[in-house]
């Protein structure tokens, strides 16, 4: 399911182009969903836990 989830952000519909959108990684993001706060927009800290997955998945492919 990991794996899932990260070939759906790396995919072209969730990934901003190389030095478009603020140099943001992803897009479509959600700080706040109830409060209508921070919907579909760039955020910092979704760029942080994707490059964190990447990392995860990384080391547990090439941790025996």
């Amino acid at each position: 399911m990991a794996e899932t989830q990260i070939r759906t952000l790396s995919s072209a519909q969730y990934r901003n182009a190389l030095g478009s959108n603020g140099n943001f990684i992803l897009k479509h993001g959600v700080g706040h969903m109830p409060n209508n706060s921070e919907v579909d927009v760039p955020l910092i800290y979704a760029d942080y836990y994707y490059v964190e997955a990447l990392m995860r998945y990384r080391n547990a492919r090439v941790t025996p």
